[in-house]
């Protein structure tokens, strides 16, 4: 997988396996992203880049919330691509050079300038402070959190603070036993481990397809941060979970209710663009040597992302207005 070690670049370094199962390491740069930060967001766009791979869910969450909160034009997009040789390369070569970065071309050289005895994986998303040339954060729940307050109170939120204990606790269930489990089902190099997260996954799957069947989203006819995190998995099961990480239990389609409540989070504007279907398939089968060491990249299962969900029978979609509560949104 490879790593940092003190700075340097080492290819075969990974501390992610310990007794046959996947351990997800954290990093030093999990930080929360300051408020005085925050408000530069919209106040001064040269400011900070977000730097993601749009084939990694975890990156996908904040690109979904810079989309779903129209940052765009305020944090410039620096991406993350395939593949993956001294991990994570970096596409512009052109921004780069304009942020004074010339001899830089991989994601490991800007954890290295922020931290020169840095050991630990190259993850991202990032937040990348243009002027101090360090990372802010590469947390992608703090990277989201921040990313929903940049709009100011004159905009909607995707964390109401009626919700938020709530919105946390299913966060943090969702992560542990299914975005995280399906890592330690398709990345186990022992069966109990595998039978383990197996089972999890789509224990997982089962109360949430039960919860959809009476609400339109996670907590109501609003989208809020949990969704945008459950998607984030759902959109790459059947693509890559339920085949390459051996989750093949059952796919997203078997269950109806989330296979509809998938398709319309997807239909929502700024959301598609997002979704790079050959992009997530060559980030799973060609960087994980261990399970398909031929670098074979394999069907995708069809599935039409267009069809008609009909969750509307539960009611029109909303978004929550910090100052108004609840409002409808077109869908």
């Amino acid at each position: 997988m490879g790593m940092l070690i003190k700075g340097a670049w080492v290819d075969d370094a990974d501390l992610t396996i310990e007794d046959g199962a996947f351990v997800r390491a954290g990093s030093a740069f999990d930080r929360d992203l300051p408020p005085s930060m925050i408000g530069k967001l919209m106040s001064a766009p040269e400011r900070y880049t977000l730097i993601a791979s749009f084939s990694c869910p975890w990156s996908h969450r904040a690109l979904l919330v810079r989309s779903l909160k129209g940052l765009d034009p305020h944090l410039p997009l620096m991406t993350a691509r395939e593949p993956r040789i001294e991990g994570y390369a970096l596409d512009g070569q052109e921004v780069m050079a304009r942020l004074g970065l010339r001899n830089v071309a991989h994601l490991h050289q800007l954890y290295a300038l922020s931290d020169p005895d840095h050991s630990g994986r190259v993850t991202v998303p990032v937040i990348w402070d243009n002027d101090k040339k360090q990372i802010v954060s590469n947390d992608s729940g703090r990277i989201m959190r921040a990313l929903d307050a940049a709009d100011g109170e004159a905009g909607f939120t995707l964390v109401p603070t009626e919700q938020q204990s709530e919105i946390d606790t299913l966060n943090e269930a969702i992560h542990a036993r299914l975005a995280n489990a399906v890592y330690r089902a398709g990345l186990a190099q022992k069966q109990e481990a595998y039978d383990a997260a197996v089972d999890e996954v789509f224990e997982t799957l089962r109360q949430l397809e039960s919860r959809l069947a009476v609400d339109r989203f996670l907590f109501g006819c609003h989208v809020t941060e949990t969704d945008v995190r459950l998607f984030a998995t759902l959109v790459r099961f059947d693509a890559v979970y339920a085949t390459h990480f051996r989750c093949t239990r059952r796919r997203l389609v078997d269950h109806p209710n989330l296979w509809a409540y998938a398709r319309d989070l997807y239909a929502w504007p700024g959301v598609a663009e997002t979704v790079e279907f050959d992009t997530i398939l060559r980030g799973y089968y060609i960087n994980d040597g261990d399970n398909n060491p031929h670098h074979i990249i394999a069907d995708r299962p069809e599935a039409d992302w267009h069809e008609p969900h009909g969750r509307h029978r539960f009611g029109a979609a909303q978004i929550w207005s910090r100052r108004d509560g609840p409002s409808d949104l077109e869908n």
